[in-house]
């Protein structure tokens, strides 16, 4: 697990309850709320650059390899959020 700050108040979520296993990348969809709000999403192996995903949905590709993300609200109060499988490539994609 990543050790620094930035992730402290982040959420850990498990990629393998939600894609196929032996995923390589996932399209993953993230719905915000409210609408005008946003989420960082923190992305391994190394987890230092977030994604910006501002809501009310941000769907985009992440690494499954290692299979777990972070997920951080922004602002105050903090957005509820919710993550969604939407695809899968896997290794053997054209």
């Amino acid at each position: 697990m990543p050790t620094t700050t930035l992730l402290s108040s982040a959420t850990e979520v498990d990629l393998s309850d939600l894609v196929p296993p032996g995923a390589v990348t996932a399209v993953l969809r993230i719905t915000v709320t409210p609408a005008n709000a946003g989420v960082l999403i923190y992305v391994g192996p190394d987890y230092e650059m977030p994604i910006v995903a501002n809501g009310p949905v941000w769907e985009g590709h992440v690494d499954c390899q290692p299979p777990r993300i972070f997920v951080k609200g922004v602002g105050d109060p903090a957005p509820r959020w919710s993550v969604e499988y939407a695809g899968v490539r896997g290794a053997a994609a054209f």
